[in-house]
């Protein structure tokens, strides 16, 4: 086996990881994260209580629980999809030891990652969808794509870099990605804190530029959280307010950010690859501006609140794979 059919392999995971994610975040916009109050399993179940036998096991042994097969059952999918994918990652992680001479750092990391992501899906559920956890979980999720489609483009033979980048041009690029990594775990934290319709118009929150109504105290709180259920969020509404608008915020931020980006990367000569990967950012960058303002204008619709996670991972990916060219050109350039 080749190093070409590893980096194909390694692009199919990113995909697979993509479909983990959709499912995390149809899970967790229909309220079905705790449709199963144990873990691995289902009220003690490999699958769900389907018969009456295992409804009233299930109830008899969860007293507590209000059993819905349906939440159940969307829950456990997510599982078995996601339980697969680690099986996938690891596989990729064997063949680039065994088959491949080049450095197989990078692929034990993502083995290593989706272990972690497997003990972070155990707390979501022991901890009762604490915000914290599930953000963090979610943008491990994302992590663990980004990673893929980076091991892909490492295995790939693909001459990446031929000049050396601009020191400039590489810290707009380092620049843009921090900025959106801060805004998708901003962009988690109020879907995991329910704040996502805050603000139900736009641009204007609560018809205001500055909405009066926000309250900082506790919104950004992510250490020693109460132990309660957390379905349903049990921020202030005023907290949520703040939420809501410095997500708002740090897009109009980011936006700016990745526009100086783009204009600085085209300005450049050469580096073919980046200009590509850059060009594909700017279609799902724009996409991501829309579904966002959708969310809000149509009372966030789950079609589009799943659409807007995902493509928000497929934006990272891609935004790091211009930031690896970016630490390959700075190796060139030391």
């Amino acid at each position: 086996m080749d190093d070409s059919r590893i980096s194909i392999f390694s692009f199919i995971g990113a995909a697979l990881t993509l479909v983990v994610i959709s499912l995390g975040a149809w899970v967790r916009l229909t309220d079905a994260g705790l449709g199963c109050p144990d873990w691995p399993g289902c009220y003690g179940l490999l699958t769900t209580p389907d018969t009456v036998d295992e409804l009233a096991k299930a109830k008899e042994n969860y007293p507590n629980a209000s059993i819905d097969v349906g939440k159940a059952w969307r829950e456990m999918l997510h599982r078995y999809v996601a339980g697969i994918l680690g099986l996938y990652v690891f596989f990729i992680t064997y063949i680039s030891i065994k088959y491949s001479k080049q450095n197989y750092i990078l692929p034990v990391s993502i083995s290593i990652l989706i272990v972690i992501q497997a003990i972070m899906g155990m707390l979501t559920v022991t901890m009762l969808v604490k915000p914290t956890v599930v953000t963090t979980h979610l943008f491990f999720g994302m992590l663990t794509a980004t990673l893929l489609f980076i091991n892909g483009l490492k295995y790939s033979g693909l001459n990446l870099l031929q000049d050396k980048l601009p020191v400039y041009a590489i810290s707009a690029i380092v620049l843009t990605w921090i900025l959106l990594v801060i805004q998708i775990l901003l962009g988690g934290w109020t879907s995991t804190n329910y704040a996502s319709l805050a603000c139900t118009d736009f641009p204007k929150c609560l018809d205001q530029w500055y909405p009066k109504e926000m309250v900082f105290d506790k919104a950004f709180n992510i250490f020693n959280l109460p132990d309660i259920n957390y379905e349903g969020g049990f921020l202030a509404y005023g907290a949520k307010v703040a939420v809501h608008y410095i997500h708002r915020v740090t897009a109009l931020v980011l936006s700016i950010s990745f526009l100086l980006t783009l204009v600085i990367i085209f300005k450049l000569k050469n580096h073919a690859f980046l200009k590509k990967i850059i060009s594909f950012s700017l279609v799902f960058f724009v996409l991501q501006i829309i579904l966002g303002i959708s969310n809000v204008i149509y009372s966030l619709p789950l079609n589009i609140a799943v659409w807007h996670t995902m493509n928000a991972a497929i934006l990272l990916a891609l935004l790091s794979g211009a930031l690896y060219y970016s630490l390959i050109s700075f190796r060139k350039l030391s």
